[in-house]
């Protein structure tokens, strides 16, 4: 079927703003490092649905008027979702709703006639027209896909199997548009370009996902002074605050928050009032997940501490992570002997290095034999606090980034330890930030490098650490990653563990 140049340069402008609106998504998605779902695109698709159904409409071809329809609505969908609405008079809104509405109006005022025209077109035979009917439903429903996908998350997103959907589509209907030589059609899907890279990127941006630990964190439902740990834990003081837990519980979701909109992957559990576990907000202490798919636990100093194994956390754990094994050290809580994971020890898992100094909470025969059975080398220190005391965790003395360490070298007492330790930190690629005493009270050396979606590194601290360090020592600790400090007075103060203590890996298989 002939028609006039304008029909097709009207098709071909139609085209062009569903082109448009890819060129866009898809410029940002690659600036972003993941599949975008800007506003923008969802603009100018809606306005590109409306030429089409124009275009459709005087070509007489029925196959387009029904992929611009199972689309239309859903663009309205992911435009109000971003809420863009807010920005534009209602009669235009409304103006949009009922639009195709006329259409459906305009087909079925005289449904014999609209059969004769569309169903049973001359220049379109019924099995190519099926054929055009299947190509374009199997392209719109990657909307359907993206709508349900969306809807389930309250947000606007354009998941891995739109671009699937929409890659077969486009090809179904270029040999559509080929076979009815209708060139707009087929050169209208010059957008299949972009759609395989879109798809490129988001199958990348889930790899790389996967690779990324996820954080869990615990939040609080009994969180106060916990009796048992304050004898080896000179941190901890005392609070006459009537509401502890509701501040503790404000103070953990606001770093909540804080990652998350740093994309740092976060899975967050709640803790059950009983049995009655203060500590909980502090999980890095009794379990640990490793690349080979262990998962250790550990034996915990005090009681209470215990019962935050939770078999249901547990469980949580072993889901994503795939764990494959279980070390249980536990055990050795019998004897009185102890090792409370990433906060007894520090570990270079690059370098296979265990950091750890003594102390109550601290057992070398338990160090032993989770560096023997993990692959570990222990580089074992004393460290006292202001007076004489044994520091209760050894991340509160130092921490260790891929290209980095915070070392508190002031309150290790053997010079021959601190040269073992300094060696051991330069030997593997480490450059020392050195951080003072005061600093180290202030939780300067409780820190934690991680990654976010994109694989950015950021270290979070908590706002009493940044603020206690000076600007060199930000500075080099900046051109590591974006600093990125919480919060979490309250929990510091009471709970005597910081940023890093509150933050437990879960590193996938």
């Amino acid at each position: 079927m002939d028609s006039p140049l304008w029909v097709y340069l009207l098709g071909l402008a139609g085209m062009g703003i569903y082109g448009l609106r890819l060129l866009i998504q898809w410029y940002l998605s690659e600036k972003s490092r993941r599949v975008e779902s800007p506003g923008i695109y969802w603009v100018l698709s809606s306005v590109g649905a409306v030429v089409l159904y124009i275009y459709g409409w005087l070509r007489k071809d029925f196959s387009i008027i029904f992929g611009e329809s199972v689309g239309y609505y859903i663009y309205m969908w992911n435009i109000s979702i971003l809420g863009l609405y807010k920005k534009v008079p209602r009669f235009v809104v409304l103006l949009q709703a009922v639009f195709p509405l006329v259409i459906l109006a305009l087909i079925i005022r005289d449904l014999p006639t609209f059969s004769a025209t569309f169903l049973h077109n001359e220049y379109v035979p019924m099995g190519l027209l099926l054929f055009g009917v299947l190509g374009q439903a199997v392209y719109e429903l990657r909307s359907v896909y993206q709508l349900v996908y969306s809807y389930k998350r309250k947000a606007s997103i354009l998941p891995t199997g739109h671009w699937v959907m929409a890659v077969v589509g486009s090809v179904m209907i270029i040999i559509y548009g080929l076979i009815r030589h209708d060139w707009v059609l087929a050169i209208g899907q010059f957008s299949i370009v972009f759609s395989i890279r879109n798809l490129m990127i988001s199958i990348a941006s889930s790899k790389r996902m996967k690779t990324i630990p996820e954080i869990l964190m615990v939040r609080p439902a009994c969180f106060g002074f916990n009796e048992e740990t304050a004898s080896s834990n000179s941190f901890q003081t005392r609070s006459s605050l009537e509401e502890a837990g509701n501040k503790a519980v404000e103070e953990f979701d606001g770093m909540v928050g804080a990652l998350r909109e740093h994309d740092v992957p976060v899975v967050v559990v709640n803790d059950s009032p009983e049995p009655e576990t203060p500590d909980a907000v502090f999980p890095n202490n009794w379990f640990s997940t490793h690349a080979d798919g262990t998962l250790v636990l550990y034996p915990m100093f005090a009681p209470n501490r215990r019962l935050e194994r939770d078999p249901a956390i547990i469980r949580r754990i072993m889901a994503s992570a795939g764990t494959k094994r279980i070390l249980d050290l536990s055990f050795w809580e019998d004897k009185g002997k102890f090792l409370e994971s990433t906060g007894s020890m520090v570990l270079d898992r690059k370098a296979r290095v265990a950091y750890a100094c003594r102390s109550p909470r601290t057992s070398e025969v338990v160090l032993d034999e989770f560096c023997r059975k993990m692959g570990y080398t222990s580089i074992l220190f004393d460290a006292v606090d202001r007076s004489g005391n044994p520091i209760y965790h050894t991340n509160v003395v130092m921490s260790v980034g891929e290209k980095f360490a915070v070392l508190c070298e002031d309150v290790i007492i053997s010079p021959p330890e601190l040269s073992e330790i300094e060696d051991s930190l330069r030997g593997n690629g480490e450059e020392i930030i050195r951080i003072t005493a005061d600093q180290m009270r202030h939780y300067a050396g409780n820190i934690l490098e991680v990654k976010n979606d994109f694989g950015d590194h950021l270290i979070v601290m908590s706002q009493t650490a940044y603020d206690s360090l000076r600007e060199d020592q930000l500075a080099v600790l900046g051109g590591f990653g974006e600093i990125l400090p919480v919060s979490i007075p309250y929990i510091e103060a009471v709970g005597g563990g910081s940023a890093r203590c509150m933050m437990a890996e879960i590193i996938r298989v």
